[in-house]
């Protein structure tokens, strides 16, 4: 199966796909894995990140507006998001962007999560597109990878072991962006754990918040 199967149409009804299932809290890297299947390196990449993106932007609004009530009540229950908070108010765009390369939950779930957080919008953005992109390229490059070294016609004359040899160089370089963002990300919530508390604003709560605080101080 290739791109061409499904016309010029294809990547844009992949792209609408893509983009209401990570609306629907579906895992992407599937849906990754199949762009770079069908659409190669470049074309996969392009269409992944712009999905993931979209996505993204979709689930920051709406829980900034429509959903804001029930996940804030999900939510203040939930001791990582109440730590994300903490260090998102004190550094949003850093921490998104090391939040990004590595995750405490799920991208999907986190969209909405960073929509209830202080973080302007275009931090939220800027910090999604370029945390997101290297374990995208990743994802979709290993999807590529496995396709022309399953394609003998394709590939004939290119030992196996070259294959072996990019994906081992790309997941070992990823392991390292993650565990350098993870430390990070951990020495901002502790850094800031102490000084903050969930932000409530858009519905017109914070003074309650405030005087809530302050009774259990």
């Amino acid at each position: 199966t290739s791109a061409e199967s499904f016309g010029p149409t294809g990547p844009f009804l992949f792209y609408l796909v893509f983009v209401l299932f990570e609306c629907l809290s579906l895992p992407a890297s599937p849906l990754m894995l199949t762009s770079g299947l069908l659409f190669g390196l470049p074309g996969g990449f392009g269409v992944s990140i712009l999905s993931l993106v979209s996505a993204a932007s979709i689930s920051f609004a709406l829980a900034r507006t429509v959903l804001r009530p029930q996940l804030l009540s999900i939510a203040e229950g939930n001791g990582t998001f109440q730590d994300i908070n903490c260090a998102v108010q004190a550094e949003g765009f850093k921490i998104i962007f090391l939040l990004r390369l590595a995750p405490l939950l799920p991208f999907a779930l986190s969209n909405y999560a960073y929509g209830l957080t202080k973080v302007a919008f275009q931090d939220y953005f800027l910090a999604t597109l370029t945390g997101c992109s290297p374990g995208t390229l990743a994802t979709v490059y290993f999807a590529t990878v496995a396709k022309s070294a399953s394609n003998g016609g394709e590939s004939a004359g290119t030992p196996w072991y070259v294959y072996a040899g990019g994906i081992a160089a790309t997941a070992l370089l990823l392991k390292l962006v993650t565990d350098v963002a993870k430390k990070a990300v951990a020495d901002s919530i502790e850094a800031e754990k102490t000084a903050c508390e969930i932000d409530e604003g858009y519905l017109n709560k914070a003074e309650v918040s405030r005087q809530m605080s302050d009774v259990t101080r």
